[in-house]
C-alpha cells in the first residue's frame, strides 16, 4: 500500500512539474506552426474516420439484414414442412436444415467482424478529431494577447490527441491512401504520417532571428526593397542593415 501510495505521489509530483513547466510557454511563431499542423492532422482523421463509418455502418447494416430475411425464409421452411411430401421434390428436413446452416454462419460471422461496434468507434473518433480541430482553429485565429495560456492549452489539447491516437491504426488502408491523395494537392497542408507521407521535424526558430524585408529610399527617393538582419539580442544589440552605396 505504501509503495502504491509512494509511486502516486511520485507521479503526481512529475504531473505537477510538467504543468509547472508547461505554464511558462508564451505564444510563438513556432507553436502556431505546429498547432496548424496538428489541425491539419486532425480535419484528415475526421474525413478518414467518417469514410470508415459510412463503409462499416454500410456492411453491418447489410449483415444485420441478412440475417433478418435469414430468420424469416426459416420460418416459410416450417409452412413447407407441413405440406405433403408429393408437393414438394426436397424433403423438408433438408430445406430446414440448409437454413439453419446459413443462419449459423451468418450470425458466426456478425459477431466476429463486430462490424458494428467498429462503426460505432469510427463514428465517435471521427466526432472528437472535428472538436479538437475547431479547438485549435479556435485558438490561433485569435492574437495572441486574446488567447488561453498557452502552456495549460497545449497540455489539454496534447492530452486530447493522445486519447484518441490509440484508433489510428484501424482505419483501412486504402482509406489512408485516398487521404493523401485527396489533401495532398493543398500546398503546405500537412498529412498525417499514416497515410504515407513522411515530413522532415522542424526545430524551434528564434523570433528575433528572423530576417524580415525594408524599404530604404535610394538616390533618386524611390522607395527600394533592402533587407535587414536583425542579429540576436543575446550576443548583439545594434542592428546591421545593408544601404546603398552613395
Amino acid at each position: 500500500m505504501n509503495d502504491s501510495n509512494n509511486l502516486k505521489n511520485e507521479s503526481d509530483k512529475d504531473s505537477y512539474k510538467d504543468s509547472e513547466i508547461n505554464s511558462n510557454l508564451k505564444w510563438n511563431t513556432s507553436i502556431d506552426k505546429m498547432l496548424e499542423n496538428w489541425a491539419d492532422n486532425a480535419k484528415c482523421y475526421e474525413w478518414m474516420y467518417t469514410e470508415s463509418y459510412s463503409r462499416y455502418n454500410f456492411r453491418s447494416t447489410a449483415m444485420t439484414i441478412t440475417v433478418n430475411v435469414a430468420i424469416a425464409f426459416s420460418g416459410i421452411t416450417n409452412l413447407i414442412v407441413g405440406t405433403p411430401t408429393q408437393y414438394t421434390n426436397v424433403s423438408p428436413s433438408t430445406i430446414i436444415g440448409c437454413v439453419s446452416i446459413g443462419i449459423s454462419i451468418i450470425s458466426m460471422l456478425q459477431d466476429k467482424l463486430d462490424w458494428i461496434t467498429l462503426a460505432n468507434n469510427f463514428k465517435q473518433a471521427s466526432q472528437q478529431w472535428g472538436i479538437i480541430s475547431r479547438k485549435i482553429i479556435e485558438q490561433v485565429s485569435l492574437p495572441w494577447q486574446g488567447r488561453k495560456d498557452c502552456g495549460t492549452f497545449l497540455k489539454y489539447i496534447r492530452a486530447d490527441i493522445n486519447q484518441i491516437s490509440q484508433y489510428n491504426s484501424s482505419i483501412p488502408k486504402d482509406i489512408r491512401e485516398a487521404c493523401n491523395k485527396k489533401f495532398g494537392k493543398i500546398p503546405h497542408f500537412d498529412i498525417p504520417d499514416i497515410c504515407g507521407q513522411l515530413e522532415h521535424t522542424t526545430g524551434y526558430v528564434n523570433d528575433t532571428n528572423i530576417i524580415t524585408k525594408i524599404n530604404i529610399p535610394d538616390k533618386s527617393g524611390i522607395l527600394d526593397p533592402k533587407i535587414e538582419y536583425i542579429n540576436d539580442l543575446k550576443n548583439c544589440n545594434t542592428t546591421t542593415s545593408i544601404i546603398p552605396n552613395v
